[in-house]
């Protein structure tokens, strides 16, 4: 975003007012500072369509009873190198970061380690997840079904599927990690949710309107469905990320599967899987790291297309941006701008705005 409708607000204004408000609606303070930290951390990488765009929907189904503000995050079942995790209803950041890092610490000796959840909601954005393993010499791995079903089955008319986005990431010399990070729609619906925000068109093989025809109209596309990536191939990678998520851990799959925005009075009971490959169990992490560094001067130095300066890295864009905003202040659309600030009033916390 950079017209002259965008606004900026530097990521410690940004951070402040997030914790602040999650704590005025019953996250203690340290969880509100995690998922602070979680959100904004997308913002910076510009994938605002996880970032802060979501908190009112959080604050919003804390107040009305569907997410449970101070959840008891527990494990029910454990081998040496699985778990399942109850979530307790808590926001799926919390939920997410809790399940990663018990697969961290079961890799920690060596084994590969997977840990599958339930009652969890909505987590942001996968790389997230993925990343935390990647920062320890581990290929991260992780997987969410999605908080809304917006996806038909292929030649279906009806939305039994969310978008269920997955992330790997892989531990790299670079300043970030390698990092696929992706829907398995052609755009995640959060693009939508802010182009509708924002009064903008969306591109015309992002979604459907209820009529199942191709729209650029963002608001009818959030009536509609979205297309999956690849057509019935995406259609499939969708329904086994869906099934990935959830059947290991009894969290809700199809028509069980409630409406992030609609039912905020209910219990979503979302489900995730994350997954830790640690390096050193099948190589030393120095010859592993030496082969990256091979593997990506292989990639940047390929030929270039017509027009095309460089060639980036998956999670390379969004590194760059992360750096950007922290420098010039994180970009956010008039419409949310509105928003937030109209929550800062209501909840008495301050929100500035660099302009």
């Amino acid at each position: 975003m950079s017209d002259e409708n965008t606004r900026l607000i530097s990521e410690p204004n940004l951070r402040r007012f997030c914790s602040l408000l999650l704590a005025r609606v019953g996250v203690p303070e340290a969880e509100a500072e995690r998922v602070a930290a979680n959100l904004i951390e997308a913002d910076l990488r510009g994938v605002s369509s996880h970032g802060v765009v979501r908190l009112p929907i959080y604050v919003k189904r804390i107040v009305d009873g569907g997410t449970n503000p101070r959840p008891d995050i527990r494990l029910v079942r454990e081998t040496r190198t699985t778990a399942v995790v109850d979530g307790d209803n808590g926001l799926g950041h919390l939920v997410g970061i809790r399940a990663m890092e018990v697969a961290i610490e079961k890799a920690s000796d060596g084994d590969c380690a997977f840990v599958a959840v339930r009652n969890s909601n909505h987590f942001g954005t996968a790389a997230y997840y993925a990343e935390m393993a990647a920062r320890q010499g581990m290929i991260g791995l992780s997987f969410t079904i999605g908080a809304i079903n917006h996806m038909t089955p292929w030649g279906g008319a009806e939305a039994l599927l969310g978008n269920n986005p997955f992330a790997v990431a892989f531990p790299s010399r670079e300043p970030f990690p390698v990092v696929l990070d992706m829907a398995c729609s052609v755009a995640a619906r959060g693009k939508i949710i802010v182009a509708a925000k924002e009064g903008k068109p969306i591109p015309g093989d992002w979604a459907t309107g209820p009529d199942g025809l191709p729209t650029t109209d963002a608001v009818e596309a959030l009536k509609g469905f979205v297309i999956p990536v690849g057509g019935p191939k995406g259609y499939a990678l969708t329904l086994a990320v869906g099934l990935l998520s959830s059947m290991l851990s009894g969290a809700f799959f199809g028509r069980d599967v409630g409406d992030l925005y609609e039912k905020t009075e209910t219990a979503q009971n979302s489900g995730h899987l994350f997954g830790v490959l640690p390096v050193s169990s099948f190589d030393s992490l120095d010859h592993y790291l030496d082969r990256m560094d091979k593997a990506i001067a292989d990639i940047r130095s390929a030929k270039k297309a017509t027009g095309v300066d460089r060639i980036y890295l998956p999670g390379e864009r969004e590194y760059l941006a992360l750096l950007r905003h922290r420098e010039n202040g994180i970009p956010l659309g008039a419409a949310l701008a509105g928003e937030l600030s109209a929550l800062a009033k209501l909840y008495d916390v301050g929100f500035e705005l660099q302009r």
